[in-house]
């Protein structure tokens, strides 16, 4: 019987969180728990699932014990793993920067562009704190961080707590990929290998073979550049989550020498895309809309029960399997394989070496290790530099509360350029945030 741990789930007014709750419960065996922490600093949100993930580890988790709590000493004073997903404004700021940045025909993404800029600055405030409250405890626990964007928040932790080597930075999306691959493929996620190189949500595919040294690549990168690319789950899946794979053979069509990640769209078709948004409609409505309204209805159906007959049981999250498998892979010194987030310290020979990078490595005891890449060509090692320095430009006007490097950052991301855009959405955007960051 392997050790048994106490994890503290950051975040968990999240709709994602019941599906989680679902995927600690079918890694039991391989990652057992002695007690569950749930914090948030809003309790109403929380509340909508409590009874739910209540129910399920009653039913199926006795043994654990389960704790909810907005008191964050009570989150942090004894836990070996923390699970961070916050959202810093929750919905509402999600909204607005979504809808902000399309005022100008720029594009309205949280991860992404102005969006995902003002997001990651409301991001760096909370996740210092957190960090910060979680070593006056203990310098042991790991910190596994999924709070987006995870380029920006990822940069910032490193320069903020350049020695820490227990903050792991993680994102799902290649993970996603690769299960959408195996399907597109015929061939077990398990035994499916990757070669990858690039920034979070800026990054490139250039090889994939399986255990058995069947190569894949060619067949992958053929189908993708002459078909529609649709994630393995695209039945369950809303529309502009659909949207967000759409334009991988558009890219492909002119360049197909890499497979690119389905994000890399918002950079090269920014106009195209920002013209199909709807400015009163975007991706925060739709999911407030759809999953998030589903998962409450689901977990409102346990109130009052004593069993989970007749009540759905939310699992297979992408987001959870990741999660927990990192965390198995820690906890056991299993140094599994996965796209993983490092400082790039000569991964990427010809590249910044303090740049967080994403590629391909392993996870164990001591964290994430990327294996060596090489030196990268002319074409992408341009674009990574120029999104390099929109992330390294954003990290300091946080840490600096300066208009100027916020400025020259939204000038220097793809999405935007024009200087006169970049103002006018600064401006909006530092107005909307007032509450969350400042900017001299």
């Amino acid at each position: 019987m392997r050790e048994s741990h106490i994890i503290t789930i950051a975040g968990a007014g999240s709709a994602r969180v019941p599906a989680l709750v679902g995927t600690l419960v079918n890694y039991k065996e391989r990652f057992p728990l002695s007690k569950i922490i749930f914090y948030d600093i809003d309790n109403e949100r929380m509340g909508l699932m409590e009874d739910y993930d209540r129910l399920v580890l009653k039913c199926f988790y006795p043994e654990c014990e389960v704790v909810f709590t907005t008191d964050e000493d009570e989150a942090y004073r004894e836990t070996d793993f923390v699970f961070c997903q916050m959202r810093v404004g929750k919905t509402v700021m999600r909204s607005l920067d979504e809808k902000i940045p399309l005022r100008y025909g720029l594009v309205g993404q949280e991860t992404c562009g102005p969006g995902g800029f003002a997001y990651g600055m409301r991001s760096l405030g909370a996740m210092k704190h957190m960090v910060e409250k979680v070593r006056s405890y203990s310098k042991d626990t790991w910190i596994l961080n999924y709070t987006n964007p995870a380029a920006i928040v990822a940069l910032g932790l490193d320069k903020m707590f350049p020695e820490d080597g227990r903050i792991l930075n993680l994102c799902d999306q290649p993970f996603s990929l690769m299960k959408s691959y195996a399907k597109i493929l015929g061939v077990p996620q398990e035994k499916l290998r990757a070669r990858y190189f690039g920034l979070n949500h800026f990054g490139w595919f250039t090889e994939l073979k399986d255990t058995d040294g069947n190569d894949h690549f060619d067949t992958l990168r053929t189908y993708l550049r002459d078909h529609d690319f649709q994630p393995f789950n695209a039945e369950q899946r809303s529309k502009s989550w659909l949207d967000t794979y759409v334009r991988v053979n558009k890219y492909m069509k002119f360049i197909d020498e890499y497979i690119p990640t389905t994000y890399l769209q918002y950079y090269m078709f920014p106009e195209e895309i920002a013209a199909e948004s709807d400015p009163a409609y975007t991706r925060a409505d739709e999911s407030r809309d759809s999953r998030e309204k589903e998962v409450f209805e689901v977990c409102a159906k346990a109130k009052g029960r004593d069993t989970m007959e007749g009540l759905e049981m939310l699992t297979n999250s992408v987001f959870g399997n990741l999660m927990v498998e990192v965390a198995e892979s820690i906890a056991y010194d299993l140094n599994r394989e996965f796209i993983v987030l490092v400082r790039n310290d000569g991964i990427i020979g010809n590249f910044e070496p303090d740049a967080i990078v994403e590629v391909a490595g392993t996870i164990g005891k001591d964290g994430a290790k990327g294996y060596p890449f090489g030196d990268i060509s002319p074409y992408y090692k341009g674009l990574m530099e120029g999104q390099y320095a929109y992330e390294l430009l954003t990290v300091e006007a946080f840490l600096e509360q300066d208009y100027t490097k916020a400025l020259k950052a939204l000038i220097l991301n793809r999405s935007v350029v024009d200087p006169s855009k970049a103002k006018a959405v600064l401006d909006d955007l530092m107005e909307a945030n007032r509450d969350y960051w400042t900017l001299k």
